[in-house]
């Protein structure tokens, strides 16, 4: 109770003066810390456990799994992870999306085969944090398999796989793959029309970017700074400083103008046409 209403301090006093402590005890406590963020406090609390001979159950192994893989103790979360019997989809998925935000690709892809091998299903999330890092990597070959593998369990429907799909095959420079399963998803937000104008945009696509914009608004969609982002860039191709001041007064009246990204979009844009008067006074805008 203390540990979820943020009075950790209470918490550990708590904990401190139970004379025999059980698994519920200690997973409750790290996970406590891991929980406010003390993730150090939450190893310390594990590795005291290990010398009193104290056991954690799955949830206990997740979290320090979590808090390693947090702090970026790679060997740590790898020798706890070996010494699970038999690792569930969300440990699986800790370990994957770990190693993908710090960028460890090669390990992403290993441990995503060895989770298939052991019969592990993917879910959304598994697949999503392969396919980003297929993406960073352009491993085209490997997002193949993770495309086939989502049509197999159901998955390529899914808004969250179906924009990460479309973000792989964008890096890999396959556009009409990306719009096979843009025009393939039957309900499309704001996500994945950004995807998919992203997609363009860093291809070098300007036109189709226009136009694609163009059939966002028609469909009612409300654009954010990321489709403005990517309008702009493509504005900024083309040198359509007439539609650049007009994107320019919507992102004013929707306050999207002190984005930082918006913001250098912008300058972006006027500085490639020509008019470095309103470039230099957009820069001169940018608070950081």
């Amino acid at each position: 109770m203390y540990a979820k209403g943020n009075c950790i301090s209470d918490a550990r006093q708590i904990f401190d003066g139970v004379l025999e402590l059980d698994t519920v005890a200690w997973t409750t406590m790290i996970s406590g810390y891991a929980q406010a963020g003390l993730l150090e406090e939450a190893l310390k609390v594990f590795k005291e456990m290990q010398r009193v001979g104290g056991f954690l159950d799955q949830v206990g192994f997740v979290t320090v799994i979590n808090a390693c893989v947090g702090l970026g103790r790679r060997d740590d979360a790898c020798e706890l992870f070996s010494q699970m019997p038999s690792p569930n989809v969300v440990v699986w998925n800790v370990m994957i999306s770990g190693h993908a935000k710090r960028g460890n690709e090669e390990e992403v892809v290993n441990f995503f085969l060895r989770m298939r091998k052991a019969g592990e299903k993917p879910t959304r999330s598994t697949l999503g944090s392969v396919l980003s890092t297929i993406a960073s990597i352009a491993a085209l070959d490997y997002g193949l398999l993770v495309h086939d593998m989502a049509i197999k369990l159901g998955l390529d429907s899914n808004v969250y796989v179906g924009s990460s799909l479309i973000n792989m095959y964008a890096k890999c420079d396959k556009m009409d793959s990306s719009k096979k399963i843009f025009d393939y998803l039957p309900e499309k937000n704001v996500v994945l029309w950004n995807a998919m104008l992203g997609g363009y945009a860093q291809n070098g696509y300007a036109s189709e970017v226009i136009e694609l914009f163009s059939n966002m608004k028609g469909c009612g969609i409300c654009p954010d700074e990321f489709t403005y982002t990517s309008i702009l860039s493509a504005c900024s191709s083309l040198e359509y400083l007439k539609m650049g001041c007009k994107l320019h007064s919507h992102i004013i009246k929707n306050q999207l103008a002190s984005n930082l990204y918006v913001g250098n979009a912008l300058v972006d844009m006027y500085a490639k046409s020509r008019d470095l008067k309103e470039a230099r006074k957009q820069f001169k805008l940018i608070r950081d």
